[in-house]
């Protein structure tokens, strides 16, 4: 297990409700709100009497003045909160590629994606903070955002580019695969970018409350 990235959440407290998808109610000894930073369901995570770390928001003016960073899980705590996923992602790519070059949210015709490297291949990056039975699975809801970025890593492959995917997954996990039941079009992708050549790297991730730390990479399952 090694270090990647220090990211300290100083407050924990227990989860009241899910007021939307970006806002929630955390009990730290008073209500508070919260801005929650990941767009998924995060149903095994956010329900109410579950343990949270929160963070300090650093812009003072920002109506919730606390951001959500952990949920316990399978007595762990699990990152949530995927503003940080890039920044990870930038300490952990030199671990997996060999890169030389890298650049940050470059545009790829319409999309933007998180990553170009050695001028041959195009990175995204994705969280995954579902398990089920020890296998890691995303999305946890539909992603159009998902799909489009997937649509554009396969192009990148059509025009003559490496392209791969790497998920930062935060739950114990034994193999990923992608989740079939929430999107169907997603797993369509997904298989149809592998054939063309596309790499994916589920990496396990782990969080302490202080530090992020890389585990190892992730098979990908067999037919479940």
């Amino acid at each position: 297990m090694e270090k990647i990235m220090q990211i300290e959440a100083k407050q924990e407290g227990i989860f009241v409700k899910r007021l939307n998808k970006f806002l929630g109610i955390v009990d730290i000894g008073s209500h508070e709100k919260i801005h929650i930073h990941d767009p998924g369901r995060l149903e095994k995570l956010l329900y109410e009497g579950n343990k949270v770390l929160i963070g300090k928001a650093e812009n003072e003016k920002r109506k919730t003045k606390w951001d959500l960073v952990a949920a316990w899980y399978r007595n762990k705590w699990s990152f949530v909160n995927s503003m940080f996923h890039s920044k990870i992602a930038e300490h952990l790519i030199p671990k997996i590629f060999k890169a030389e070059k890298i650049e940050r949210e470059k545009k790829y015709n319409e999309s933007r994606l998180d990553f170009f490297i050695n001028n041959e291949m195009w990175i995204e990056v994705k969280g995954c903070t579902l398990e089920e039975n020890n296998i890691a699975l995303f999305p946890d809801a539909p992603t159009a955002r998902g799909r489009r970025h997937l649509a554009a890593l396969i192009n990148a492959m059509e025009n003559g580019y490496k392209a791969a995917i790497l998920f930062l997954v935060f739950v114990p996990s034994s193999c990923f695969i992608p989740n079939e039941r929430i999107d169907k079009k997603f797993s369509h992708l997904f298989y149809e970018g592998i054939s063309k050549g596309m790499e994916v790297y589920p990496a396990l991730m782990e969080y302490d409350g202080k530090w992020v730390y890389y585990k190892k990479l992730l098979p990908l399952c067999k037919e479940i």
